[in-house]
């Protein structure tokens, strides 16, 4: 390791202990925070299934050439993201990157055989997601709230089919497997009648649903539902809104996935952490970074991030809340973006557990609320950027300049020469 790089952590250490924070121990910790990533952004999601000319309810702008084909060169380019990136790794699987070929609402567990076996082989875990949306049995944007029977049953027995999977790969894998519901569906403009799209929504979860874990069953999988403000084309109503899956998950004792693109602009997700969590079973976050609407935007330094960060050390929350990165920008290097997001990421966990918690909740407790809001900004003058580049050096991992080089080779030595 550079001298200079250990010369700094070492005072670093030093000036952290006086604000009471065991870096070492803190070093320790961030090692067992695990972070999702989103393997749809890979490939604009578009999937494995070569349906042909199909509408999609997932916006994504830019045409950056590069992006995976198959499974293969996805895996290879999520590997490269991870090599630039310290933390430790999930990756998060839509239905639609199947590789055997069955239609969606007819999957096993072995239709994801080869992202499997890759997880073991590099010891990552992994989550999932069923696919409700860029398919031909899509109904004007509609899935499970689609007024045919036939296009409900069709994604009521893929929703079941996700849950089989789930705890399939959870168990292989010999870790908790989060399945998401995310349901497009709603109207662009005014609907006459929201309480028939709720009920249906309702009748289709509660088939998808009606099989209860078995207390073996539910220590590899974990059903959450994920909300939404608006969409696009569904600008007037969504039909699975937040307030509909609280008030679902709190009453049949199930997980809320909280995706930082949709709520208002406001509105501080961090906030929400401690007010749902006890109330329901299981509450994953979707980090992804909105600008006036759910965009999408490559996750990157900023407060929103870093709020539900302290959140999560504040409350003891880590290990506890599962988080997931959930964005798309072809606009941009999709590599790029996986280890910017990351890299976001893990500096926000970090900086989080060098927080000088105690000493800002003592100072709370006392109702001293002077010191508390002289600490809070007092530590972002604390040395983080000396354990920060430590961190990455323990681990062999490029920054800066280097770290760009790396990422040009790979794109023009592996993904350029794609045939």
């Amino acid at each position: 390791m550079n001298e200079k790089t250990k010369r700094a952590y070492e005072e670093a250490k030093k000036v952290y202990a006086e604000y009471g924070v065991d870096v070492e121990a803190a070093l320790e910790k961030f090692k067992t925070i695990q972070v999702s990533l989103q393997c749809w952004a890979g490939d604009d999601v578009k999937g494995f299934e070569n349906l042909g000319p199909v509408a999609s309810e997932n916006v994504v702008t830019g045409g950056y050439p590069y992006a995976a084909r198959n499974g293969d060169e996805l895996r290879e380019d999520i590997e490269e993201a991870f090599s630039l990136s310290p933390l430790t790794h999930r990756v998060n699987l839509h239905s639609m990157y199947a590789e055997h070929g069955h239609p969606r609402n007819d999957l096993t567990v072995e239709d994801f055989r080869e992202w499997i076996d890759w997880a073991k082989a590099k010891g990552y875990k992994l989550d999932f997601n069923t696919s409700f949306f860029t398919h031909p049995m899509m109904d004007k944007g509609n899935s499970v709230c689609s007024f045919s029977k036939e296009v409900r049953d069709y994604w009521i027995k893929a929703g079941i089919d996700s849950r089989k999977i789930s705890v399939a790969i959870g168990r292989e894998l010999g870790d908790k497997c989060y399945n998401n519901f995310w349901f497009p569906d709603g109207t662009k403009d005014i609907p006459a009648n929201r309480k028939y799209y709720r009920e249906l929504l309702k009748d289709a979860l509660d088939q998808m649903l009606a099989h209860k874990y078995t207390e073996e069953e539910s220590k590899y999988a974990c059903d959450v539902l994920e909300g939404k403000w608006f969409g696009i084309s569904t600008e007037a109503f969504v039909v699975g809104s937040h307030d509909f899956y609280i008030a679902y998950a709190a009453k049949n004792n199930l997980g809320v996935t909280l995706d930082t693109g949709h709520f208002r602009p406001t509105e501080d997700v961090a906030d929400k952490i401690s007010a749902i969590y006890p109330f329901v079973n299981g509450l994953m976050l979707h980090v992804s970074r909105g600008i006036h609407w759910d965009s999408d935007h490559v996750v990157i330094e900023d407060d929103g991030l870093q709020g539900m960060m302290n959140e999560l050390k504040r409350g003891d929350y880590y290990g506890k809340v599962a988080i997931g990165l959930d964005f798309f920008d072809a606009s941009i290097s999709r590599v790029y973006g996986w280890v910017i997001g990351l890299r976001a990421t893990a500096k926000a966990i970090l900086k989080s557990l060098l927080e000088p918690t105690a000493m800002l909740q003592k100072a709370e407790l006392e109702e001293d609320k002077s010191q508390r809001l002289l600490l809070m900004e007092e530590q972002n003058n604390l040395p983080f950027n000396a354990v920060w580049n430590y961190l990455l050096e323990s681990k062999g991992i490029k920054s800066g300049l280097e770290m760009e080089k790396e990422l040009k080779r790979y794109e023009r030595e592996v993904q350029s020469v794609r045939k």
